[in-house]
C-alpha cells in the first residue's frame, strides 16, 4: 500500500464535523451525480496536542437507491481494501481539493504523501472506479501531520475540503493544538497538581480546560467534603445543583479502571451520565462503587498534593457533609509539560495514607457521585 493510502486507512471514532450535499445532475446516471452524493469531514477532536497524530475522517456516502460509480483517474489496489482513494480526499493535478488555515496565514494547499518505493506496479485487478452500492458510503482517515508538518505549532487551525473539485460544495473544520497541560488547583490548604488524561476523556478533558483557562474556578469552592470518599467542588451556586452558565454537556467517556486516590473526575446526575458540565471531584480513597461510573479526566500523584488531600479532608463538616468553613479554591493555574518526561510519577520509600474508606453511599443530589 502506498503511504498516501496508508495516512487514510486508519481506524478510530470521530466527533465534530460538518456535512454538505450540491451540484447538478450529470448525462449518465450511472456515474458521479453530486445530487445523489453527500460529503463528511468530521476530525477526532476539537483539542489535539503538540504531539502525536491529528487525525480527521473524510466520507463519501450515496444518498439515492440507485449505485452510483466514481471513475478514478488513480488506479487503487484492490488486495489493500476498498476505502476513499488519495485522489478523493486531496484531489489531483493541478486541482487541488483540501487546504489549511493556521491562525490568520495564507491558506496552505495540502499535497498527498509521495509513494513508498515498496507499492506494487499496477496490476490487472486494480480498481479504477468507485462504485458506492445504494445508500453505501465509503470513508477515509488522514493524519494531517504526514501532510503538514506545521501542523505541530501551537494555535488554531482551519481545513476546507472541496470534495470532486467543488460539486459538492466546501466543508470546514475548525481545531485548536496545543501542548499538554497539567492543572495546579490551589487552595488555602495547599496546591494539588493533576497530570490529566487527554487520551482517555479527550472532550472532558478540553471542557475542563476551557473552564479552568478562563478563570471559572477561580473562587468557587468545595461544598462536600467526605472523609475516604470524595471531595466535590466547581459548583457556580456552591451547594451541588449549579452548571456551567451556558448549560453546555459533555457526554461521558468511562474507563474500566478502577478509582484510586487523587483521580479527577467530572461529576453528573446521578439519572444522565452524559450531563457532565463544571462540577468535579476528587477520590479521598480507593472508591470501588465509582469504577466505570464517571468520567476521569486525570490523577494526582505526588507527597504535596496527596497531603493537601488529607488536609482538606479533615475540616470538619456538618450533616449533610457541608464544610463547616470555607474550602475555597483560589485558582486552577495550566502548565506546560514537557512530553518526553514520564506520565505517572511514582513515590518511592513512601506509601500514601489517605483517610479510610467510608461506607458512604454513591447516590446523591443533583452532580453528585
Amino acid at each position: 500500500m502506498s503511504r498516501a493510502a496508508r495516512c487514510v486507512a486508519l481506524g478510530g471514532v470521530l466527533l465534530v464535523g460538518c456535512a454538505c450535499a450540491l451540484g447538478e445532475p450529470t448525462s449518465r446516471p450511472s456515474e458521479s451525480r453530486p445530487e445523489a452524493l453527500r460529503a463528511e469531514m468530521q476530525a477526532e477532536r476539537s483539542l489535539f496536542r503538540t504531539t502525536g497524530p491529528l487525525r480527521l475522517r473524510f466520507t463519501l456516502v450515496n444518498t439515492t437507491d440507485d449505485p452510483v460509480t466514481i471513475p478514478l483517474e488513480v488506479p487503487i489496489h484492490a488486495g489493500d481494501g476498498i476505502i476513499l482513494p488519495p485522489e478523493l480526499v486531496f484531489g489531483g493535478g493541478e486541482q487541488r481539493w483540501l487546504s489549511l488555515v493556521f491562525e490568520s496565514e495564507e491558506p496552505k494547499t495540502l499535497q498527498p504523501p509521495p509513494p513508498l518505493s515498496d507499492a506494487p506496479p499496477p496490476s490487472g485487478d486494480d480498481v479504477r472506479e468507485l462504485r458506492l452500492g445504494p445508500h453505501g458510503s465509503v470513508g477515509a482517515e488522514l493524519d494531517l501531520r504526514t501532510c503538514l508538518q506545521a501542523s505541530r505549532y501551537s494555535g488554531t487551525y482551519r481545513i476546507e475540503w472541496r470534495p470532486l473539485n467543488g460539486r459538492l460544495g466546501a466543508l470546514n473544520a475548525q481545531f485548536r493544538v496545543e501542548p499538554r497541560k497539567d492543572a495546579i488547583l490551589v487552595t488555602d490548604q495547599g496546591k494539588i497538581t493533576f497530570n490529566l488524561y487527554y487520551d482517555e476523556a479527550p472532550h472532558n478533558v478540553e471542557n475542563f480546560l476551557d473552564l479552568a483557562g478562563s478563570g471559572f474556578y477561580n473562587g468557587k469552592t468545595f461544598h462536600r467534603v467526605v472523609p475516604g470518599f470524595v471531595l466535590q467542588g466547581g459548583c457556580p451556586k456552591g451547594d451541588g445543583t449549579g452548571v456551567r452558565p451556558d448549560g453546555k454537556v459533555i457526554p461521558a467517556e468511562l474507563r474500566n479502571g478502577p478509582v484510586e486516590p487523587g483521580m479527577l473526575l467530572m461529576a453528573h446526575k446521578p439519572s444522565d451520565v452524559n450531563s457532565g458540565s463544571c462540577q468535579f471531584f476528587i477520590a479521598l480513597a480507593r472508591v470501588p462503587e465509582l469504577d466505570g461510573k464517571y468520567t476521569v479526566i486525570g490523577q494526582a500523584h505526588d507527597e504535596e498534593s496527596l497531603r493537601t488531600l488529607r488536609q482538606l479532608a479533615s475540616v470538619p463538616a456538618d450533616k449533610r457533609d457541608r464544610p463547616v468553613s470555607p474550602l475555597v479554591i483560589r485558582s486552577i493555574n495550566l502548565v506546560d509539560v514537557q512530553e518526553n518526561h514520564p506520565r505517572h510519577l511514582e513515590l518511592r520509600g513512601h506509601t500514601s495514607s489517605p483517610p479510610p474508606a467510608s461506607a458512604k453511599s454513591a447516590d446523591g443530589a443533583t452532580g453528585q457521585p
